[in-house]
């Protein structure tokens, strides 16, 4: 099987880019998802610190995605040898998980949603992180998907071999020991 270049890129450095490109930023993201939740459901002294945790969460998740995406921009991508529309897919949707990142870490720095109340931010600030979870799952499951359903055939691909037994019955097994 191919891997596509994102599943490449977690599989290298084992267990450094599996903990940088994916654990880091999925565990934020379901922490402030989590937070988020927490905090429409609970409208007392008790939100206060789900919306500390989520606005915490969301300054780290978003530079640190930012960082990311800049090292795939700089780094990665460009010595990418395309493996076809499955690997655009994965690759190019984590990256573009950096837009609804730079939106949260706008609304939690103030320089979106001023004047919205504090409800109608939560909501955006939940709607935002789906977004985002949507866009890293898409990277997750084309990701794992082999580039060659789309038609990608890999450069020096080995030929199978056949291993049928039928075309050996001229065999001499004469020399066999039969106890």
């Amino acid at each position: 099987m191919v891997m596509t270049h994102y599943m490449e890129l977690l599989s290298l450095h084992q267990p450094w880019n599996l903990i940088i490109f994916m654990l880091v930023p999925m565990v934020l993201a379901e922490t402030i998802l989590a937070s988020g939740i927490f905090t429409l459901f609970y409208k007392d002294r008790r939100s206060q610190t789900w919306q500390k945790i989520s606005h915490l969460a969301t300054i780290v998740l978003g530079i640190f995605f930012i960082c990311v995406t800049i090292y795939l921009g700089v780094s990665y991508i460009p010595a990418i040898q395309w493996r076809g529309p499955i690997d655009y897919v994965a690759v190019w949707s984590y990256v573009l998980a950096v837009i609804p990142s730079i939106l949260l870490l706008a609304q939690e720095f103030g320089l979106m949603d001023r004047t919205a109340p504090n409800e109608k931010k939560t909501m955006h600030h939940v709607v935002l992180m789906i977004l985002f979870v949507v866009f890293t799952h898409f990277a997750m499951v084309f990701g794992m998907a082999d580039p060659q359903l789309a038609g990608y055939m890999p450069p020096n691909q080995p030929m199978q071999m056949d291993h049928s037994m039928m075309n050996h019955d001229n065999m001499n097994h004469q020399q066999m020991n039969m106890k």
